[in-house]
């Protein structure tokens, strides 16, 4: 039975309705024709179109010579990454560097005096090692292996929305910091499902902290909703966290506190980038692309360097997000989908 309602309207978001009063309050720069018909693609949607496939065989018709050069060399570097790393855990015999710290802090072993890039220096807030505290139950070959096929099959998911020769050897790449154990890559799956599901943006305010600039989206577009959802989550997480170890969040202020200026490029450097940041988001929540919110967590990690690219795998399933008015679509197009 006809209900009246297009198939477009079942993905309308807080953003799409906002009543008048809050237009005032909230001017974004989307014309107003535009405005009413915008909505969001999210894996799993009848009506998904793979627009990143589309997109980079729109640009490899137009540029084949170059695609075929941009392909070989990620190859070779996705190769080479495995190589090297495999080479470097062989001479070193340990494997789980980061994810080893996060071990010892879910049993209980939070402490605050080893710096960055020291073994087992765990630098995060308590609420995460109170999160992972019923993995780390287990023992170690078991936890290591468990956080390994965690962030494999995250990194799986992110890249699956373009082609297979392109998602292997960008899977090849993250390899390193999959065997390492970082959270990378969750923060990569956060940003990809944050636009639609705030709560798991909690995750890098309570470790990185300046990496959960991905909050801001919803700032610039007035999204409160998602917003307080976000920051709830966040708020019910430290609570719980600090009535179970309230020393360890004092020893983490302090930790923070003493080492303010322990980013590699200092305190103006840090914030710059962090400045750049946020105006990034603000830009791509304004003109709705939420791909730059990936970009953006790379430059307001603490830790810039090349590990941290590893977040640009959002990228495929954040361009699935990406408002379907913005990619020139006709309405009428987009109802017959």
């Amino acid at each position: 039975m006809d209900t009246g309602q297009s198939p477009h309207d079942q993905y309308r978001t807080p953003f799409d309705v906002i009543p008048p009063v809050r237009l005032f309050l909230c001017p974004v720069d989307i014309p107003p024709p535009v405005w009413n018909h915008v909505s969001y693609v999210m894996p799993g949607d009848p009506s998904l179109l793979n627009l990143p496939a589309a997109n980079a065989d729109q640009f490899s018709e137009k540029y084949p010579v170059f695609m075929r050069g941009a392909l070989f060399l990620a190859w070779f570097v996705g190769v080479f990454f495995v190589a090297h790393k495999a080479f470097i855990s062989v001479i070193s015999g340990r494997l789980g560097w980061d994810a080893h710290a996060y071990w010892l802090a879910g049993h209980g072993d939070v402490t605050y005096t080893r710096s960055g890039g020291e073994i087992d220096a765990y630098l995060y807030s308590p609420a995460f090692a109170t999160v992972i505290r019923p993995l780390a139950a287990f023992d170690w070959p078991v936890f290591y292996l468990a956080w390994i096929m965690l962030q494999s099959a995250a990194a799986m998911w992110l890249l699956k929305p373009i082609r297979l020769k392109w998602a292997i050897p960008i899977f090849l790449m993250s390899v390193p910091e999959i065997v390492n154990g970082n959270i990378f890559i969750l923060f990569a799956a956060c940003a990809a499902l944050g636009v639609k599901r705030p709560g798991v943006l909690a995750f890098p305010l309570l470790t990185k902290i300046t990496a959960g600039v991905g909050l801001i989206w919803f700032a610039a577009r007035c999204e409160w909703a998602y917003l307080a959802r976000a920051l709830s989550v966040a708020f019910i997480v430290v609570t719980v966290s600090y009535l179970m170890a309230p020393t360890d969040w004092r020893a983490w202020l302090e930790f923070l506190y003493g080492h303010r200026d322990g980013t590699p490029d200092g305190v103006i450097g840090f914030t710059f980038r962090c400045l750049a940041a946020g105006t990034i988001v603000v830009f791509g929540a304004r003109k709705g692309q939420p791909w730059l919110i990936a970009p953006a967590m790379v430059l307001a990690s603490p830790i810039f360097d090349f590990p941290v690219l590893t977040i640009l795998t959002a990228i495929p399933r954040l361009l699935l997000a990406t408002p379907l008015a913005k990619h020139g679509f006709p309405k009428s197009e987009i109802e017959t989908r």
